[in-house]
């Protein structure tokens, strides 16, 4: 695990109480936005054209039992080209 990870799980453990829910938001590039949506299936997810129709942002609030699990989640909205976690 890099530096950056060790310090974003004790920030997130900090901060929280597990379980909690946990509001993730993305931009997407529209044109992948079917891949976002193949990989969190089971989510309920927000979203919102961007005015151009070029990307859409995208909320989602899960309850997530730790920091690991919240890490895993931005590791595989990863796998999605062009994808901005904010």
């Amino acid at each position: 695990m890099s530096d950056k990870s060790k310090q974003f799980k004790q920030v997130l453990d900090e901060h929280h109480q597990w379980p909690c829910p946990y509001v993730y938001k993305f931009i997407v590039p529209t044109e992948n936005l079917g891949k976002f949506k193949e990989l969190f299936s089971s989510e309920s997810l927000e979203t919102r054209l961007s005015r151009t129709g070029k990307y859409t942002s995208v909320t989602m609030t899960s309850t997530m039992c730790s920091a690991d699990e919240v890490m895993a989640v931005y590791e595989r909205a990863a796998r999605v080209p062009g994808i901005m976690s904010l």
